[in-house]
């Protein structure tokens, strides 16, 4: 396909023109239209009129179809032209039946448009089409800033070549001494929403960024972290802040989505500390910023009986100076009554506290009381009487966007697992469970889970399914009201809405679960655990995944 390279820009074979031009807005002046010639040529006026002096036009060229509809993109444009063109033949037709209809046969050449967003776009745009006809280097030479432009385009476009070319190009100047310049971040830090194939390349530009080469935990020390130009240091970090929000600025989308949450919570200490810290954050409530604080802190926890190892002392000061710097990420008066609940009553007695707000419990617990007791203008303005609280609880609440009806998961529970887990009750006449493997995304500061349990009741094996707060979250001392909805292999979804606390017994999966003891009303399973021929009629799947959905409509 190298040839294709010779035909670039050139008139040979063409039988397309390519604009690239910029989005209308409604204060584009507009042009008084002619309404007294003819149709036909008052439609080929503004055609040609437009191609010399729309203002939107940046460039235009020829091009092939050939190579253009390799993408969806472009050949979409070209079903469109399908449409037109039936329409104009029809008209033809008609007009060849009028008397005194003569022929007059015109040749028309179509355009293909790409909208790009700005005129600083326009050499990304040329070379991602470049790539098309496989040009040598059209992408890799382009400056880095217009890279990143390239990326998005190609993406939009579905040039797989042009992105792989920007995307190497990209991680091999973030991984070397210089990393990327001031304006491939900036570039980075306009994007409103990262293409998923960038993704890759964050890890590598925040290993080599100024706000996370630093030790401290304080904030105001991250966004003020130096590099080798002093008073470049708070602009570039305030870029690394934008560039954070434009991958995880919906907070609650970033959870919900896996790639997204693995890289957040993956993300170096201080570049969380500047993603949390930001009024432009966009959450369904504070309980989310709660919910990654402690997901972040999780894994930094050190328990009794590590104690006689070497490092005991050495991660127990790690796992406090984490635990200190998310404590002051979250503004906890801002959080929901079930999510403060959970905070004020979470310390166990004998028991390791691993709260994110367990250094600052008395001030958690006062502020409880007074929201439980004042208005919100009151509490505002009281927030300031309780000692010692973190500076984060005397701002304001986030870019509010509430969640639209709850969080959903979805499992894919293999049938022969369900099997497997009936007969093994039975066998061992014992309890089995089955937990799905994900969780939810975020509501009252939790993600959930759903489970199936295989008990033995009348002999036989019983089948329920359970949704509950996914392990190591909740105290087993705190009672919550939760309202979901489930639905088992496509059948009605079936609507639970319960109390649910657990006893002193040590915690498992039904302890603070509800759902569905006998959810299926089979008589119980006797014949090994299954059975086959009850499970057919009840209209379950005797093979492949059985599609188990949780909907959690509220928390409280």
């Amino acid at each position: 396909m190298a040839y294709l390279a010779n035909y670039f820009k050139r008139q040979d074979l063409s039988d397309i023109d390519v604009v690239i031009r910029l989005p209308r807005t409604e204060t584009t002046q507009q042009v008084p239209k002619d309404i007294t010639s003819p149709p036909l040529k008052r439609a080929r006026r503004e055609a040609d009129e437009a191609a010399d002096t729309d203002p939107l036009q940046l460039s235009s060229f020829p091009a092939h179809k050939l190579v253009m509809f390799s993408t969806e993109y472009i050949k979409a444009q070209g079903r469109h032209w399908q449409a037109q063109r039936s329409a104009s033949d029809t008209c033809q037709k008609d007009k060849s039946r009028t008397p005194g209809g003569g022929k007059n046969e015109v040749t028309e050449r179509f355009s293909v448009h790409l909208t790009i967003d700005s005129a600083e776009q326009l050499p990304a745009a040329e070379a991602v089409i470049a790539a098309m006809y496989r040009v040598p280097g059209a992408v890799s030479t382009l400056q880095q800033q217009q890279l990143v432009h390239a990326v998005v385009i190609a993406d939009m476009v579905g040039v797989e070549v042009a992105t792989e070319q920007a995307v190497k190009s990209l991680t091999t100047a973030a991984q070397s001494e210089q990393g990327l310049s001031a304006a491939a971040l900036e570039a980075l830090a306009r994007l409103a929403a990262w293409p998923a194939c960038l993704l890759q390349l964050l890890p590598t530009v925040l290993k080599s960024a100024p706000c996370c080469s630093i030790e401290s935990s304080r904030v105001e020390d991250i966004t003020a972290a130096p590099s080798s130009s002093i008073t470049a240091a708070p602009i570039i970090n305030r870029s690394m802040q934008q560039l954070l929000l434009g991958v995880f600025g919906d907070l609650d989308a970033a959870c919900a989505d896996k790639q997204l949450k693995q890289l957040l919570l993956s993300l170096p200490l201080p570049a969380l500390q500047l993603l949390l810290s930001s009024d432009q954050l966009r959450v369904a409530s504070e309980d989310t910023v709660l919910y990654v604080a402690q997901k972040y802190l999780d894994p930094y926890t050190v328990y009794e009986a590590e104690e006689e190892e070497p490092d005991f002392n050495n991660n127990l000061k790690l796992y406090e100076d984490v635990q200190a710097a998310l404590a002051q990420l979250v503004r906890a008066p801002h959080l929901s009554h079930f999510a403060l609940c959970c905070a004020a009553l979470t310390h166990e007695p004998d028991s390791n506290s691993d709260h994110v707000l367990d250094g600052h419990l008395s001030q958690v617990q006062s502020l409880l009381s007074l929201k439980q007791t004042a208005t919100t203008e009151q509490v505002a303005a009281s927030i300031g009487d309780l000692e010692d609280v973190p500076a984060s609880w005397l701002l304001g609440p986030r870019q509010i966007v509430p969640l639209a009806d709850g969080v959903r998961l979805e499992w894919r529970l293999p049938v022969e697992q369900m099997r497997q887990a009936c007969r093994d009750s039975f066998a061992q006449q014992d309890t089995v469970d089955i937990i799905c493997p994900e969780s939810s995304a975020p509501i009252g500061g939790l993600d959930w889970q759903l489970y199936v349990q295989c008990v033995q009741q009348g002999g036989g094996t019983v089948v329920g399914l359970y949704a509950g707060p996914s392990p190591g979250q909740l105290s087993r001392y705190m009672w919550y009201k939760c309202r979901f909805t489930v639905t088992w292999g496509g059948e009605q979804p079936l609507l639970c809405s319960r109390w649910s606390g657990s006893s002193n017994a040590a915690p498992t999966p039904g302890s603070r679960s509800r759902g569905f003891d006998k959810l299926f009303e089979l008589d119980p399973m006797t014949v090994g655990g299954w059975d086959e021929a009850a499970w057919a009629a009840a209209r379950l799947p005797t093979s492949g995944d059985m599609l188990l959905q949780l909907h959690i409509h509220s928390v409280g």
